[in-house]
């Protein structure tokens, strides 16, 4: 399909890569709380603990490929973690981190977008093929299960032909796949850089509490995207809505407080 004219692809490989490690169950149980995404965020990397029903959990260490190639000897890597993941080395094990981190070369990352996503009535392309995403908001399987929902839908309805069935679905899906690519690029910088600031955790708390107060009309983005049917673009869409809304809430919250405080100043009330 990327022969044929008028079929749009591209394909963007990220300067970072990913490794899998391990923290091991200890004594049958979690090391860890189970019920949580652990995350260690340090700006430019970053490293994620997921739990698995063996009651271990599965690490995946992401960072650029040119912090990959200074970690070439068993010092320099037990330097690395000890400065930057100190309470993680003793959940790992050194002996554990030492084996797991060389026995494989970190894995690349690569973003696809395209557009059609049929060719005539001869072909089309769904999941990955149409639409590789980076991990970090995990949902690549879940879009594309989201298109097999969508074509079956489409073929569902009795008065399509397969033309017009392909064509549809290439109408209705294209926005929605690019939305969640753009979606996990940005999640990965959310996870290893934008969580440490304050700023950030601020914002989370008042959209937990907003959601909280008013459920049907403020969800989280991330709510939105992992625990809801709504469209990834209109997950985009909704958020922007909510920070345009903050945004007019502050600017109007300081020019109240600087109307006030200049009519302390002046005696006016």
């Amino acid at each position: 399909m990327v022969k044929a004219p008028g079929f749009n692809y591209s394909q963007e490989y990220i300067e970072h890569g990913y490794l899998e490690l391990c923290i091991p169950a200890k004594n049958g149980e979690f090391q860890m709380p189970e019920n949580y995404l652990h995350i260690w965020p340090r700006d430019a990397f970053m490293m994620i603990a997921l739990p698995n029903q063996d009651k271990s959990f599965t690490v995946t260490l992401s960072m650029p490929f040119k912090v990959f190639d200074t970690l070439r000897t068993t010092e320099e890597l037990l330097n690395f973690f000890h400065k930057y993941y100190a309470d993680a080395v003793p959940l790992i094990g050194e002996e554990r981190l030492i084996k797991d981190f060389f026995k494989m070369r970190p894995q690349h990352l690569v973003s696809v977008k395209s557009h059609p996503y049929h060719y005539g009535t001869k072909a089309l392309i769904l999941g990955d093929a149409a639409h590789a995403m980076v991990p970090y908001y995990g949902q690549g399987l879940n879009a594309g299960m989201e298109d097999c929902t969508l074509l079956m839908s489409l073929f569902n309805q009795p008065n399509l032909s397969t033309a017009e069935i392909l064509e549809q679905f290439t109408e209705l899906r294209w926005r929605d796949a690019h939305a969640i690519c753009e979606l996990a690029m940005y999640n990965y910088v959310e996870m290893r850089d934008l969580t440490k600031r304050i700023s950030f955790r601020c914002r989370k708390w008042l959209d937990t509490q907003l959601f909280r107060w008013f459920p049907s009309v403020w969800v989280p983005l991330y709510n939105s995207v992992s625990f809801t049917s709504m469209p990834y673009s209109q997950c985009i869409a909704n958020r922007k809505w909510q920070d345009k809304l903050l945004g007019n809430v502050v600017i109007s919250a300081s020019l109240a407080l600087v109307a006030i405080s200049i009519s302390t100043y002046f005696g006016v009330f």
